[in-house]
């Protein structure tokens, strides 16, 4: 029996979703929409020529009926979504229903030429299949030019199972859509991967920015400014402020787009009306990671909230990753990066205990606690609000780490508690997890 409308649009409404790309950047997963038409003529018109012909066979006339069609919102049997990247559609994926049999629907897929390799492919083909499969289609079919190679190599890498057959150049491939502990395992793999290389910049930045760094001992921005200078951070430390040319004897910057060098990290320590245009600046500046140890944001009120929610929007739009806000910062005590961008005043020897805490109070007191007994941290984080970056992320970066043998978990709410318990039951089996 054919999946119903209503199926199908219930689905459409659920196809909604950010994911990290195996270079760490983020993108946004949605369902394909009216107004997605003209900028999806524009994003076809602007593939290669190469592009065009594996994903059409050859030359086709995108006009805007022709998309409309591939979208499904002329009223198509069709399931399309869009990967959208700093704001533009960087690419496109659908599946479209097979009238003689209900079960089975044909995928294709287009990939903007700048981000092929990324692994926004196997993304996609990993939404489509999670809609379907709640549709009642079991299988996709895809019919692939046999020199596509990246192409085949997505539904190669993607865990499901498949069988392939070539007649006249086209490489007819079939995919279960019938998960598999082969596909779940592929799939951890690919997310552990994804956050490992978003969190890279956190702990292995090469230049690290701090905006709101003062001269005056006591206030946050300077305790962080000092730390990172005595711990004897590896790379750069930028102070900037907003009129002073130097601080602690470091060239200073009016803006983080002022700094001549690229940025990795930028911890923002300024007034939470002032976070949004720091955070604008360190996008314009194609900043990876940002820290906000600044506080008035959800956990606040409603106006702090809506500024919460609006920052989220912005880094995952640019494709970086946020730590907090109101949290204390992070460190790492590897000899080779010795990073400590907190307001602590402990910073604990080294050693193979990895710590996450939503609570900043509990982090001070765990830090010194580690100082005074000698008990040795490999990194440690403070989420603060969990806006982005989870203990879900942390965990899969530790799983990797080879100075981290234990992590430690102090949660006070779990943002996805199906996922934390998939990580953490696959990550435990290697490493201990005390939460």
């Amino acid at each position: 029996m054919r999946p119903s409308a209503t199926a199908i649009a219930m689905m459409r409404a659920l196809a909604v979703t950010d994911v990290i790309l195996r270079d760490g950047s983020t993108v946004c997963i949605r369902q394909a929409e009216e107004g997605d038409v003209l900028p999806l003529v524009q994003f076809f018109q602007a593939l290669s020529p190469q592009s065009v012909y594996y994903r059409f066979h050859g030359r086709a006339a995108l006009t805007a009926s022709r998309v409309r069609a591939l979208t499904g919102v002329d009223g198509s049997p069709a399931m399309a979504l869009v990967v959208e990247h700093g704001g533009r559609i960087v690419a496109f994926g659908g599946y479209y229903l097979t009238p003689s049999a209900p079960d089975r629907a044909e995928v294709a897929f287009a990939v903007s030429d700048a981000v092929q390799g990324h692994g926004i492919g196997t993304r996609l083909l990993e939404q489509l299949a999670k809609a379907a499969l709640q549709v009642g289609i079991n299988t996709f079919d895809a019919y692939v030019l046999r020199d596509n190679s990246r192409m085949l190599d997505v539904f190669r890498d993607s865990g499901l199972v498949q069988t392939a057959r070539v007649e006249g150049g086209i490489c007819h491939v079939a995919l279960s859509l019938v998960v598999t502990d082969e596909f779940v395992e592929h799939a951890a793999t690919r997310s552990q991967v994804a956050a490992t290389a978003s969190m890279r910049a956190f702990f292995e930045p090469r230049v690290v920015a701090v905006v709101g760094a003062n001269r005056t001992r006591g206030k946050i921005g300077s305790e962080i400014l000092n730390n990172l200078v005595v711990a004897g951070f590896a790379g750069t430390i930028v102070p900037i402020h907003p009129t002073a040319s130097e601080i602690a004897g470091l060239k200073a910057y009016r803006r983080v787009t002022d700094i001549p060098v690229a940025v990795d990290l930028a911890i923002i320590v300024v007034r939470a009306d002032e976070v949004v245009s720091a955070v604008d600046d360190c996008i314009s500046k194609n900043v990876r990671a940002i820290c906000v140890i600044s506080a008035g944001f959800g956990e606040c009120d409603a106006r702090g909230r809506a500024l919460e929610t609006m920052l989220v929007d912005k880094v995952r739009r640019a494709g970086c990753r946020l730590i907090g806000p109101n949290c204390m910062g992070l460190l790492n005590t590897d000899p080779a990066v010795r990073l400590n961008a907190t307001f602590s005043p402990a910073y604990p020897p080294r050693g193979s205990v990895a710590m996450s805490t939503q609570s900043g109070a509990l982090g001070l007191a765990i830090l010194d606690y580690a100082k005074r007994l000698d008990i040795g941290i490999s990194s440690f984080v403070s989420v603060g609000n969990k806006a982005d970056v989870s203990g879900n992320d942390l965990i899969q970066y530790w799983a990797d780490d080879p100075g981290t043998r234990v992590i430690l978990l102090y949660l006070e709410s779990f943002g996805n508690p199906k996922k934390f318990s998939e990580i953490a039951r696959r990550v435990g089996r290697t490493k201990p997890i005390v939460a």
